[in-house]
């Protein structure tokens, strides 16, 4: 099956990515990149969060938007998330691929505290047709048949997010739908 992604990932490919260096002679983007096409423009959702360890679970809202920083090794996230009656959070994140650890990560940016190495940083893998992120919290993402983020048949993207509890074991916290509100291609 690997195999099988890894071809039909190789068929995504623009012919940027298919040259062997840049003119500043670094590497083209990573082809595992291409995973994240699906993400690609503007988001909303209105969810909300699960009856949990922190209590009882409240709406959240989320405006995102995803685009690739200049060159394509970057995949950048701009988001706007509310919980309950909480001060919105704003922030960026920087998406990529480390090809030497053979994983994803995210570092990210926000109006909740300053920078920490541990708490502003997410690790991802691909496994059993899973994107799965793990960092201050967990989230994932289901694979197509080709590799890349699903899309549901009605054009939304599902994402499953937990949090650590006490005993510091995964707890499911909520599941968002987002729909894309603008193209950015």
């Amino acid at each position: 099956m690997a195999q099988e992604i890894d071809e039909k990932l190789a068929e995504r490919r623009t012919p940027r990515q298919d040259e062997d260096t840049t003119v500043f002679a670094a590497p083209p983007p990573h082809r595992e990149l291409k995973r994240l096409e699906p993400l690609l423009g503007a988001w909303k959702a209105a969810d909300r969060t699960l009856d949990t360890f922190l209590g009882p679970g409240v709406p959240v809202g989320s405006a995102e938007r995803f685009q690739w920083l200049d060159g394509g090794y970057f995949l950048v996230q701009h988001y706007e998330t509310s919980f309950g009656e909480e001060p919105t959070q704003t922030g960026v994140n920087y998406w990529y691929y480390d090809s030497e650890a053979g994983r994803f990560r995210i570092i990210f940016f926000s109006n909740n505290g300053p920078f920490s190495e541990g708490g502003n940083r997410y690790e991802g893998r691909v496994e059993d047709g899973t994107l799965t992120f793990e960092g201050p919290a967990r989230f994932q993402y289901e694979l197509d048949d080709d590799g890349t983020i699903r899309v549901n048949p009605d054009g939304t993207i599902s994402v499953s997010w937990w949090l650590r509890d006490a005993d510091g074991v995964w707890q499911p916290w909520m599941n968002n739908t987002f729909a894309k509100v603008e193209d950015d291609q």
